[in-house]
């Protein structure tokens, strides 16, 4: 095997996994802080399953993406291999909700 391939095999390996579920309406760490690494997310879901109810991601307190609204039960998500967002080295990965009802999800993400 090449090590163009050995590497690609590597990073698949590295590739890490979070679940949650949260009723506040407030800020929630998502994946905890790792000195000197950033958190690239590959790809997340959410679900309100009680109400309407948006959800932001952040790096720390700076946001990493606009208000996403998701409707009364519905799932929404998105993915891309090479990273949809990522944090400052050194920050967590946080969501917060704009209103307290239950949201669920799960995320993947690589520390880089």
């Amino acid at each position: 095997m090449s090590d163009a391939s050995n590497a690609w095999f590597q990073r698949q390996a590295d590739v890490k996994f979070a679940a949650y579920s949260e009723t506040t309406g407030a800020r929630n760490e998502q994946v905890a802080a790792v000195t000197g690494k950033k958190i690239r997310v590959l790809s997340w879901t959410l679900n309100a399953s009680a109400a309407e109810n948006t959800a932001t991601w952040e790096s720390a307190t700076t946001a990493l993406s606009g208000a996403i609204e998701i409707a009364n039960n519905a799932v929404v998500g998105a993915s891309y291999a090479g990273g949809l967002f990522e944090t400052v080295a050194g920050e967590a990965l946080n969501v917060t909700q704009g209103a307290a009802s239950l949201m669920s999800g799960h995320i993947t993400y690589v520390l880089v």
